[in-house]
């Protein structure tokens, strides 16, 4: 009878282990980012010390992340590689830096055993930003005031890589309206981009503004001489300057 018991273990740890995993898999919360959007978030809740909170999203080789916790209490959160490598530490931001694999990442988010006990619901704030471009710096931008918006196409490729994904189908159309170009502007906290088609200037235009302060993109198409809906991330964030350009535009 023993012997039966003693053979019988293993296999019992092994149901629990595999039992376990499934759990874990089934309560990861996947973060999807917007159409256009390089920063995402997704909220779950803590219940004590021996809790923990998985979400998975999917990341491309040469992409920069940043992967920040805000939590009513102490936190620590990793970072897992497709591979299974990891990188982490106590929240807030628990990674800044890029990846090296493509596929999809987990994030892991318990409570710290250096700081006092506490429950609650937290955020998991994820800024994935395309290869080749670090974290956003208004800067790069700033300093085209006064120059074409081609400039700044050229020199800062991740404005294209957030038009594609912003305008999808519609970015043909942005392209074309932008074949006669005036000078980038800046107002307020943003820059102003507007161009037109070759000799149907006040018919056929684009209007790009980017807010420097998150790098968000808003575009503003006219079509025979009528504009369509702004495209954006979030509509409820259009800026002024958008509104006045498009005002200021015959």
């Amino acid at each position: 009878m023993k012997v039966k018991r003693l053979l019988a273990a293993p296999f019992l740890i092994a149901a629990v282990s595999l039992i376990l995993s499934a759990q874990t898999e089934r309560a990861l919360r996947r973060i999807v980012f917007a159409r256009g959007a390089t920063e995402a978030r997704a909220t779950a809740y803590l219940r004590g010390i021996r809790d923990n909170a998985w979400f998975v999203l999917r990341l491309g080789a040469g992409q920069h992340v940043r992967v920040q916790i805000d939590a009513p209490g102490s936190t620590r959160g990793v970072l897992i590689w497709p591979s299974g490598k990891q990188d982490g530490g106590p929240g807030g931001v628990i990674y800044d830096g890029g990846v090296d694999e493509t596929g999809d990442y987990k994030i892991s988010v318990g409570e710290s055993l250096m700081g006092e006990a506490w429950r609650g619901r937290f955020s998991v704030i994820v800024e994935a930003l395309p290869r080749g471009q670090s974290s956003f710096d208004p800067s790069d931008y700033e300093k085209y005031v006064g120059k074409y918006p081609n400039e700044l196409f050229k020199s800062v490729p991740a404005v294209k890589t957030g038009l594609r994904q912003l305008l999808a189908i519609n970015y043909q159309a942005f392209t074309d309206r932008m074949q006669v170009e005036t000078p980038i502007e800046k107002d307020g906290d943003t820059i102003v981009m507007r161009g037109c088609m070759a000799h149907l200037c006040t018919i056929d235009e684009a209007i790009l503004v980017i807010d420097l302060n998150d790098g968000a993109q808003y575009v503003a198409l006219k079509f025979a001489g009528k504009f369509r809906p702004i495209f954006a991330v979030d509509k409820s964030r259009v800026p002024e300057s958008m509104r006045r350009a498009m005002r200021a535009t015959p």
